[in-house]
C-alpha cells in the first residue's frame, strides 16, 4: 500500500503541472485519498441513494412505465452499483481513487485520470438546475472538458513519445471502469441507464472538441459562463452555438382534481433516443428523437395510485408525426397488450399516446389506473 500511495502521489504531482501548463491556471493544494471498492459503494452508492429512495422508486416507476427497464430491474441497485465502477472521483474538492479499480502503474492513462479528475478541481461552479435534461448537459460541459483534457494529455504524450515506445491510449481514461484496461470486469447496469450515465463523458467529449475546434481553450472556458441547457444541444453543439433552447411545455390539465402533484421534469432528446433505442433499431431512433423542441413530465399520486403524463413539443408536424409513429412502433414490440390504438396495458400498469397536431405536440400517459391513462390528455 506504501508503495502505492507513493505512486499515485507521484502522477497527481506530475498532473498538476499538466493542467497548470494546459489551461494557464493555478491549482489550490489537493489532496488524493485511496479507499476500496465497499467504501465508495457504501459512500457514494447507498449513501446518496437511500436517503432519496422514495423519489427513486417513483422514478422507476417512470422508467418502467416508459418500458427503459424491465420488471426485474432496480433503479436503486444500478444507483449503487454505478459508484461501485469508479476507478477515480473528485469530491468535496478532494480526489479519491478507488484501489481495486484503478492501476497507477498503467501509464499514461492513469495519469490522465488525474488530468480529468484535476481539471473538476479547476472548473467554476455552474448554476443549480432542476431537470434531467438540464443537468446532463450541465454534466457534458464539465464530464466532457475533464475527458478532453485527459485525451488532450495523451495525444501530448504519444507525441513526445520515443519511437521505440509504445504509449496505449484510452478513449475514456480510469476513471471509469469501462475502459479496456481494467479487463473482466463489467458493469452491472441495465443498458438503458449505461447510456444515460455515460451519455456526459461520451458525447461531452464530442461536444468540448467542437468548442475547442471554434476557439480554443478560450472557447471551452467562455461555456462555463453560458453553459448548454439541453442534451440537444450537446448531440448537435451548432443549435448550442445558435441558441437554440427548449419550448416551454405546459402540462395538460387532468380530467380529476384529486390528483396530488408531486414533481415535474424534463427528459430531453437523448433521453427519448435511448428509450426509443431499446426496441428501435438506432438510426430509427435517432431519427425520431431529432427535432424535439421541449417536454414536460408531470407525476402525480393519489394514495396507492400514480399517474405521470408526458408532453413533448417538437420542431415541425413532421417531427411530431416521426415520433408518434416510432413510439407506437415501439410499444408493438414490447409485451404490452394493445387494447386498442394508441392504448396498451401490462403489469396493471396502463399507457396511452395522443398526437395534437395543432401544436406538434405528443402525449404520453400511464398510470396503474385506467381510467386516468386514457383520459388524462383530453382537456
Amino acid at each position: 500500500m506504501a508503495e502505492y500511495k507513493a505512486q499515485v502521489q507521484r502522477l497527481l504531482q506530475n498532473a498538476i503541472a499538466q493542467v497548470e501548463q494546459i489551461r494557464n491556471v493555478t491549482l489550490p493544494p489537493v489532496e488524493v485519498e485511496v479507499v476500496t471498492k465497499q467504501w465508495a459503494i457504501d459512500t457514494w452508492g447507498r449513501g446518496y441513494a437511500d436517503p432519496d429512495l422514495t423519489s427513486i422508486l417513483r422514478e422507476e416507476k417512470i422508467y418502467k412505465g416508459l418500458f427503459m427497464i424491465a420488471e426485474n430491474e432496480s433503479l436503486y441497485q444500478a444507483s449503487v452499483d454505478w459508484a461501485g465502477n469508479w476507478g477515480a472521483a473528485t469530491w468535496n474538492g478532494k480526489i479519491y481513487v478507488v484501489k481495486e479499480n484503478f492501476d497507477p502503474w498503467h501509464l499514461p492513462n492513469a495519469e490522465a485520470t488525474f488530468v480529468h479528475e484535476l481539471t473538476h478541481i479547476w472548473q467554476p461552479r455552474l448554476p443549480y438546475v432542476t431537470t434531467f435534461d438540464a443537468e446532463k448537459a450541465q454534466a457534458s460541459l464539465t464530464e466532457g472538458d475533464a475527458s478532453y483534457m485527459g485525451d488532450f494529455f495523451i495525444n501530448q504524450t504519444q507525441q513526445t513519445a520515443s519511437s521505440t515506445t509504445t504509449v496505449a491510449a484510452s478513449q475514456v481514461p480510469l476513471f471509469l471502469l469501462r475502459t479496456p484496461l481494467l479487463k473482466g470486469l463489467q458493469l452491472s447496469l441495465p443498458a438503458t441507464i449505461s447510456y444515460l450515465n455515460y451519455f456526459p463523458y461520451d458525447y461531452g467529449k464530442n461536444y468540448v472538441s467542437a468548442l475547442y475546434t471554434k476557439g480554443g481553450w478560450t472557447a471551452v472556458n467562455q461555456a462555463y459562463k453560458n453553459p448548454p441547457s439541453t442534451t440537444e444541444q450537446i448531440l448537435h453543439p451548432e443549435k448550442y452555438f445558435a441558441n437554440e433552447t427548449a419550448q416551454q411545455i405546459v402540462a395538460p390539465s387532468l380530467t380529476e382534481d384529486t390528483w396530488t402533484q408531486i414533481s415535474t421534469d424534463s427528459y430531453g432528446e437523448y433521453f427519448i433516443q435511448v428509450m426509443l433505442a431499446k426496441w428501435l433499431p438506432l438510426e430509427d431512433a435517432k431519427a425520431a428523437s431529432s427535432g424535439w423542441g421541449g417536454d414536460k413530465l408531470t407525476y402525480y399520486e393519489r394514495g396507492n395510485e400514480y399517474l405521470f403524463t408526458w408532453r413533448i413539443g417538437w420542431d415541425t408536424q413532421y417531427d411530431a408525426c416521426e415520433f408518434f409513429v416510432a413510439f407506437n412502433f415501439m410499444m408493438n414490440n414490447t409485451a404490452a397488450v394493445k387494447d386498442r390504438f394508441c392504448y396498451w396495458h401490462i403489469n396493471e400498469r396502463y399507457l396511452s399516446v395522443g398526437w395534437d397536431q395543432s401544436t406538434n405536440t405528443v402525449l404520453i400517459a400511464c398510470s396503474n389506473n385506467q381510467l386516468a391513462a386514457q383520459q388524462s390528455y383530453f382537456t
